[in-house]
């Protein structure tokens, strides 16, 4: 005789319109836990997700969020059946009636609390102070396992790391997708790939100050910046121009999904210079499309891509132009990071998370 399923409530009322980072694991993981046997997954969000029974919360920011989540979310957990109640992003009720897990992604906003401003600072350590309620923490890497005994004063024992994975929809792109992508983009050219323009730590600037170094002996070179535009963007255009590089810069704006794969295949290489990631999914996503990836020794980064990718100091621009000059140059070695960056991707899935978090969750239900 069979145990009947748990049943979980997900707690995604976070999700964006246009999800990335944690918005992305809310996602991949509602869907991975939908296909699971062991599991009936409910999901608060402000859309929907396909094939997934769901409660809907109003959209139009935190404020409307927390209001329904500090008057509705236990209702709403009750009337699911909830066996288990998981906030994908922090939060974290301070009273239910059943057992509650969260994921952490990554405490920045404590290990680098100038990368934000007063009141974004103020807003995530109040949510991150919320998870200290849950039973257990979910978290990436070790790096973020670290922190948050260290910043959130969480107890080892209740804390579970568990790598995130790859988009499965992404895999190198056919040919003739890649090429239209080019073309439609402007990078028939080859090019560099760099995201996150938004947020200085993501250490955009590093890409483009390396990029004349490259095209020294590159000429053709371009380098491609894609991620929504923020409040870095206006530097990062007078950088490019200080460095005589303007014209060879290309602002990309949001990528849509179904593009990601043909920019990855497309670029000689992700250029990812971030100060620190909890995991990193960018990098692991670029080589599940046989992407090599040029990282910043930080991290989680160390940890996630190590014996695929191709590492630099922090902060040093002249390593990166070295190390993506280099990979141009050269096609035999590019083809052979090309291919461990295949391998290294495949071991990491969806499915695998699903299963490591139903693990978490049956330790609770008993």
């Amino acid at each position: 005789m069979h145990a009947r399923p748990i049943r979980v409530f997900l707690n995604a009322s976070s999700l964006p319109e246009r999800p990335a980072g944690a918005g992305v694991y809310a996602v991949e993981l509602a869907m991975a836990l939908a296909a699971h046997a062991g599991v009936e997954v409910t999901v608060a969000a402000p859309r929907p997700i396909a094939g997934i029974e769901q409660v809907r919360v109003p959209a139009g920011g935190p404020a409307l969020r927390f209001a329904w989540e500090l008057r509705r979310l236990g209702e709403a957990a009750e009337r699911a059946g909830a066996d288990v109640y998981h906030g994908t992003h922090f939060y974290t009720p301070r009273r239910l009636d059943v057992p509650r897990v969260a994921t952490i992604h990554d405490l920045t906003f404590y290990r680098m609390p100038k990368r934000y401003g007063s009141a974004h600072r103020k807003y995530y350590r109040g949510i991150a102070q919320t998870a200290r309620w849950a039973e257990r923490v979910i978290v990436p890497s070790r790096a973020v396992a670290t922190d948050a005994v260290r910043y959130l004063g969480l107890a080892p024992r209740r804390i579970r790391v568990i790598p995130e994975a790859p988009r499965p929809e992404l895999g190198p792109a056919p040919t003739e997708a890649v090429a239209g992508l080019r073309a439609r983009l402007g990078l028939e050219q080859p090019y560099l790939l760099c995201l996150g323009t938004a947020e200085p730590g993501k250490r955009a600037v590093d890409a483009i100050r390396a990029l004349p170094s490259v095209r020294e002996r590159h000429p053709s070179a371009l380098l491609a910046l894609a991620g929504n535009p923020g409040r870095l963007s206006k530097a990062l255009t007078s950088e490019a121009a200080r460095l005589g590089v303007a014209g060879a810069v290309k602002f990309l704006g949001y990528v849509p999904d179904e593009d990601l794969a043909a920019l990855f295949t497309g670029a000689e290489a992700l250029v990812f210079p971030s100060l620190f990631e909890g995991f990193g999914l960018p990098p692991l996503e670029a080589m599940a499309c046989g992407t090599p990836v040029i990282a910043a020794q930080a991290p989680a980064m160390d940890d996630v891509l190590s014996g695929a990718a191709i590492f630099v100091p922090l902060r040093d621009p002249g390593a990166i132009a070295a190390a993506a000059s280099d990979l141009m140059g050269n096609a035999a070695r590019r083809a052979d990071i090309s291919a461990m960056s295949l391998r290294l991707a495949a071991t990491y899935s969806w499915k695998r998370v699903a299963e490591e978090t139903v693990a978490v969750y049956r330790e609770l239900a008993r």
